[in-house]
């Protein structure tokens, strides 16, 4: 099975946005240690400072799901979302 990529834009609350970004450096460090994942990059855009993007790498959408259930059962997903401005934008991509 080839891996997946998931692609997530975050737009943090402009007055929470030096956190958020201190929180996505966080997850770069740590995320690569979770069952199944293969690599992280972090973006920030340029013209917006409370814009991030995470591509993930992972052997497969099952080891995704079930992080991103352990993250959700943790409540460390309802702390993240406290600091956004809006639901993220994801989707599971297939390179070319």
């Amino acid at each position: 099975m080839d891996p997946i990529n998931v692609i997530i834009t975050f737009e943090a609350r402009p007055e929470r946005a030096s956190a958020f970004a201190e929180l996505m450096h966080q997850v770069k460090q740590s995320l690569p240690s979770a069952d199944g994942c293969r690599g992280v990059r972090l973006f920030g855009h340029g013209d917006n400072a409370c814009a991030f993007t995470l591509v993930e790498s992972w052997e497969s959408r099952g080891h995704h799901q079930a992080h991103i259930a352990g993250v959700v059962a943790s409540g460390a997903w309802d702390a993240m979302a406290a600091e956004l401005a809006w639901e993220p934008v994801s989707c599971y991509c297939d390179e070319l």
